[in-house]
């Protein structure tokens, strides 16, 4: 696992407006529906972990602290709890980071996700010329 090509998609998709940073964001995200992975910091309380349980959404855990997590987003001040509403970005960073024990479900999880996705975007609907 190369630990700058996580932080690095993980600021890529702050800049690409695909990420959500902090509790309350993260909720909102999951409530609507575009969420498509969860990620905690190393150091995430005991609090953040069980309200990061929403929606049958995976989870990933980070190996970075939530100040290194911060900063690679581009925040001025710690974050513990972020989460992805792409399905390609949420597909490359489970795959880098399948290594790491607990996150082998979940990449597991966001790849049939992201092939049954990608299955549906071949399919023209009916009444379409």
């Amino acid at each position: 696992m190369a630990a700058d090509a996580v932080l690095g998609l993980l600021g890529l998709a702050r800049r690409a407006n695909k990420l959500a940073c902090g509790e309350d964001k993260v909720k909102e995200m999951a409530m609507s529906g575009k969420c498509r992975v969860i990620c905690l910091a190393s150091d995430a309380g005991d609090g953040v972990r069980r309200k990061a349980k929403l929606k049958n959404v995976p989870m990933l855990a980070l190996p970075y602290d939530r100040q290194t997590l911060g900063n690679a987003v581009g925040l001025q001040r710690e974050c513990a709890i972020c989460a992805i509403d792409d399905i390609g970005m949420a597909n490359a960073l489970a795959n880098k980071l399948a290594g790491i024990n607990g996150n082998q479900q979940a990449a597991a999880e966001i790849s049939s996700k992201k092939a049954r996705i990608d299955a549906r975007k071949g399919k023209k609907k009916k009444g379409t010329a």
